[in-house]
């Protein structure tokens, strides 16, 4: 049986002279919250879309789910299509169409579903990112910021996903909303079995969430790990992030005794 969501090997990104990746390699377990973290530049976006379809690198193998993306058919692509979501950075919502709307588009395009159906399973999906049904009617510009990420969360989430991913999740939400939505992930990968792949820079979320932690730099992945696995990898990207002002406060509320041992022996680094 498959064990891993996301196999890439030997990966090459290059535009023109500039090489974003050059020999990468990633591999993302079934049933982890990974976390990809890396400086400006450092192609995580790319990555991203590269796992997805959306953009295809110079050299290189990505299988995801078992498929080979550069190999895969037009009917294996529309599998995957049904068995991965995506939350975009700023919600993506189509602001013509209602909540609702949004959320049951994928299903009326892949599944053709009967429209009761439809309307009992966004209903689910509302509540399921917290949402009342109220919300349904609302469009998306009466909708708060934390709103617009429940919203799309809901529509990731609407042809039931076994891998989800995130794309700056918690950007621009306040820490208190914050807060609320990685609880809501991470209830939701338990309650699911999801696979989450997630970008971000909030490093509060990152500890929270993350079963790895993957980092880029160099053209390639640094480091992958727990946070005390990270640490222990002496790169400056690492020692800027994670071990900055921000980061060590954070760390030093974490009550992981591996992260505490190794951050109070970083201090001479």
């Amino acid at each position: 049986m498959e064990t891993n969501a996301i196999e890439i090997r030997g990966l090459w990104t290059q535009f023109g002279n500039h090489i974003v990746h050059q020999d990468l390699d990633l591999t993302v377990k079934k049933g982890e919250i990974v976390s990809i973290v890396g400086g400006s530049g450092s192609g995580k976006t790319t990555l991203l879309r590269e796992i997805l379809g959306l953009q295809k690198p110079s050299r290189g193998t990505v299988k995801v789910l078992g498929i080979d993306i550069d190999k895969a058919s037009a009917s294996e692509m529309r599998r995957l299509d049904d068995r991965w979501g995506v939350l975009f950075q700023q919600g993506a919502l189509f602001s013509a169409l209602s909540v609702f709307d949004n959320i049951a588009l994928p299903m009326r395009e892949l599944h053709g579903l009967p429209e009761s159906l439809i309307t009992n399973a966004v209903l689910l999906k509302l509540q399921m990112a917290g949402l009342s049904p109220d919300d349904a009617v609302k469009m998306p510009a009466d909708l708060s910021g934390g709103m617009i990420k429940r919203v799309a969360l809901a529509r990731a989430l609407s042809l039931e996903p076994d891998l989800l991913f995130l794309d700056e999740p918690t950007a621009g939400l306040d820490p208190a909303l914050s807060d609320s939505f990685v609880d809501l992930i991470s209830g939701l990968h338990d309650e699911l079995h999801l696979t989450v792949v997630m970008v971000s820079h909030d490093l509060d979320t990152i500890l929270d969430l993350s079963t790895q932690i993957i980092v880029l730099a160099d053209k390639k992945v640094v480091a992958s790990g727990l946070p005390e696995d990270i640490l222990r990898v002496r790169h400056p990207f690492i020692e800027n992030f994670f071990l900055g002002n921000r980061g060590r406060k954070v760390l030093a509320g974490l009550s992981h005794l591996n992260v505490a041992k190794v951050l109070g022996g970083s201090n001479g680094k």
